[in-house]
């Protein structure tokens, strides 16, 4: 039975954030209710959004990556049933105890059985890092990656260049530790910018394709952006991904000169329905491993301070995870 009343974390104005009880969403005819299982903390657009985005209106339910089991549908809705359990990408609202969500508006699925509740709410990062390569399967003349910035995104892209037979996959990041599982997960060679725009890394192999995944540059000199550049052989293709709060800057002078080319992940929602459904096989089958991910588990209603560490030291969290403590 569903509740009349839910805790949810509402951004009531930029960069304050209160639990309130507040009614459940009803459902209309082209939406599921799903009761949320888990969820978990975006490192790249939450803080954006907390500070203030142009997109995003306050108040709002905040978060956007969740998963959980529909206990209500709408008439129109007919590809999902009461009783199943769903990720999706992407519809902001997570971080309750019930959500409306519009198949129609996002790419939703099953979730594996081999997914478990505590990774199902990574699935929503997964599908959504993994629109960097979508238009990009490995081919003649593009089977090198480079990937700048190795937070959760850039993890889940060294995994998914892997699965899609990509034979050279390089990285790039500030922190030790996110270099390490990079290498882990499958990266050949990881970079630290610093050494890079110092001079100090030697020759760096060249790439086709470069996927641009950091946030804001916390670099002095050189934007790491052009460093990068320098890196992607002429003619390649340059990514944009990556949600800088601060934007990002490069050389234009770099990019002409090695008539680089730039486009943003994949937007058309049939072609994510389509290419998602083999993502989410490839972490059921472990491809794309979710587990190393995952560095912390709190409870939805302790949300705040986990979310405020990972403001000050983004080093020391990749994916958090929340759950009610009546679920734990």
């Amino acid at each position: 039975m569903v509740s009349r009343t839910m805790k949810a974390w509402i951004l009531t104005q930029p960069e304050k954030l209160e639990l309130k009880e507040i009614p459940v969403p009803v459902p209309a005819e082209n939406q599921v209710l799903v009761k949320i299982d888990r969820a978990c903390i975006c490192n790249g657009s939450d803080p954006g959004i907390y500070h203030g985005h142009e997109a995003y209106q306050t108040p709002l339910i905040f978060g956007h990556e969740a998963s959980g089991r529909i206990v209500q549908k709408g008439s129109a809705v007919t590809q999902f049933e009461v009783g199943d359990r769903v990720c999706w990408w992407f519809e902001a609202g997570a971080f309750a105890e019930y959500q409306t969500v519009t198949p129609g508006n996002v790419a939703m699925f099953l979730v594996p059985e081999t997914i478990t509740m505590d990774q199902a709410p990574v699935m929503e990062l997964v599908l959504a890092a993994c629109r960097a390569l979508m238009k990009f399967p490995p081919a003649n003349g593009r089977r090198k990656l480079s990937i700048c910035g190795l937070g959760p995104s850039g993890l889940v892209l060294i995994q998914y260049a892997r699965a899609l037979g990509y034979e050279q996959i390089i990285g790039w990041d500030l922190y030790e530790s996110r270099r390490d599982l990079g290498k882990r997960l499958g990266a050949d060679l990881v970079y630290d910018p610093r050494t890079v725009i110092a001079g100090e890394a030697g020759e760096i192999p060249e790439s086709d394709i470069g996927v641009i995944m950091m946030g804001d540059d916390m670099l002095p000199g050189e934007p790491t952006a052009t460093a990068f550049l320098r890196t992607v052989r002429a003619g390649g293709q340059i990514v944009s991904y990556g949600h800088p709060e601060k934007g990002f800057r490069f050389s234009p002078y770099v990019f002409q000169a090695r008539n680089l080319k730039m486009e943003g992940p994949e937007q058309d929602m049939e072609k994510i329905r389509q290419k998602g459904a083999e993502v989410v096989q490839m972490a059921a089958d472990g491809r794309i491993r979710i587990e190393p991910l995952i560095t912390h588990r709190v409870a939805f209603e302790d949300f705040l301070p986990a979310f405020e560490s990972i403001l000050k030291h983004p080093e020391e969290r990749i994916k958090v995870i929340l759950k009610w403590r009546e679920a734990q």
